[in-house]
């Protein structure tokens, strides 16, 4: 059985993991996430090209292990998520991504937490920057 991290010990200015996640993008993990990407694309929309670099949107990809490093219980929603994005991810690109806790609260008898992500490349660029809000699954 899982040990999960309770709400209760989780506070703001927590970082996870305690070394950033690494991601290796890779060409078919961008390939696999185009075809996805294009099979949802309304008839007549202009489709993702091939050019190696990965569509903004893997970041909900490359951002889960850091996410899954706050190693909640089970039953967590997923409330709203949002990305700013600063420079291009490529195939060949290693990156790194941090998530802190910017913020925790209860409303009508659920508890929130929101943390903020940052991941850079392997020289360092901040790539993308996101905010990610979620209801904290049930502690039994």
């Amino acid at each position: 059985m899982t040990a999960f991290r309770r709400y209760d010990d989780i506070e703001i200015g927590d970082r996870f993991p305690d070394q950033p996640a690494v991601f290796e993008v890779k060409a078919d993990t961008v390939a696999g996430y185009r075809d996805l990407v294009e099979a949802s694309l309304i008839e007549g929309e202009a489709g993702p090209t091939d050019d190696g670099q990965a569509p903004p949107t893997l970041a909900a990809v490359y951002i889960r292990p850091a996410q899954d490093a706050l190693n909640g219980p089970p039953g967590g929603v997923h409330a709203k998520q949002s990305f700013a994005f600063h420079a291009g991810v490529h195939t060949g690109d290693r990156l790194e991504t941090t998530l802190e806790v910017v913020e925790k609260y209860e409303r009508k008898g659920r508890r929130y937490l929101v943390s903020a992500t940052r991941t850079l490349n392997q020289s360092g660029a901040c790539v993308t920057t996101g905010r990610i809000t979620q209801i904290w699954g049930q502690e039994r």
